[in-house]
């Protein structure tokens, strides 16, 4: 499986992004994929790269469709808790 960052094509005069997908085996075997950067992402497929090749595709998508309406996307912040 390539882990490549995501090959998302920045507006002009923007850098790339980085985001982050995470996959969960679920207890019936299902792949879980989501990305903690955009909340409305979560992929559930049967083999755990379909379910990574669609998140990716859900990503592109929904930060296509956010420039085009002309809403950009703001990396939300992310923390992380040691507990």
């Amino acid at each position: 499986m390539n882990h490549n960052p995501l090959p998302y094509t920045a507006p002009t005069g923007r850098d790339p992004l980085e985001l982050h997908i995470t996959l969960y085996e679920m207890p019936d075997g299902m792949y879980l994929a989501t990305c903690a950067e955009i909340p409305p992402c979560q992929i559930l497929r049967g083999n755990k790269d379909h379910a990574f090749t669609d998140a990716r595709r859900f990503i592109k998508q929904f930060l296509d469709e956010r420039a085009d309406s002309g809403r950009p996307f703001v990396l939300p912040e992310i923390r992380t808790v040691r507990i």
